[in-house]
């Protein structure tokens, strides 16, 4: 069921920035999220149209070093940065973020590219930081996503700057873009959990 029209008056503004390694969803996520709150809160249709057309233009080589969207849930509206990989570090250095989301593919190894990129997030001071597991839809044993988010937890060992455990939300953003009800309701999960951890 589709939530309440948001209020725009009723909303804080919040900055964040997607970050991780190339090829890990960053730019798929942040079209899945503009769609499934545009569906979830009732928002404009059309702006997430031209998110999309937009992610699509630059789908070859996202871009030279980022691309940012907006979307709203009934609390905060956002700005989200998708920043290209190797500018990670210009992003968290010249922008100031209220929060990262860091997208983690749960095939394979946690890479030493998303263990520096925790790195710079943490010494740039972000206080919200939240970790997106992403494509659990091509792992069909539970248990290897259970190993996933394991191998991810070991990467968390530290807790956040408010000393509570970073959160680890399990999704497929390009399934939730295709319409999946269970991989959409991943992404809805995401943004609550923005939502209770990003404060300015």
């Amino acid at each position: 069921m589709a939530g309440d029209p948001v209020r725009p008056r009723q909303r804080k503004h919040r900055t964040i920035g997607a970050i991780g390694n190339r090829g890990h969803g960053k730019t798929t996520l942040a079209v899945a999220v503009g769609k499934a709150a545009a569906k979830t809160y009732r928002q404009d249709a059309g702006a997430v149209e031209r998110i999309v057309e937009a992610a699509g233009r630059t789908r070859a080589a996202v871009a030279v070093h980022s691309t940012h969207s907006a979307y709203a849930t009934p609390g905060c509206h956002y700005t989200h940065f998708d920043i290209s990989a190797g500018h990670v570090g210009d992003l968290l250095g010249h922008t100031p973020l209220d929060g990262v989301v860091l997208v983690v593919s749960a095939l394979g190894d946690v890479t030493p590219q998303a263990r520096e990129h925790l790195r710079l997030a943490r010494g740039a001071g972000v206080r919200g930081l939240v970790v997106f597991l992403n494509k659990c839809d091509v792992l069909q044993d539970p248990e290897a996503v259970d190993e996933a988010e394991r191998r991810v937890r070991a990467l968390l060992r530290e807790p956040g700057p408010d000393g509570d455990p970073i959160p680890i939300v399990r999704g497929s953003a390009l399934q939730a873009l295709a319409g999946d009800a269970f991989w959409e309701a991943s992404v809805v999960e995401l943004m609550k959990t923005l939502d209770a951890r990003v404060r300015a």
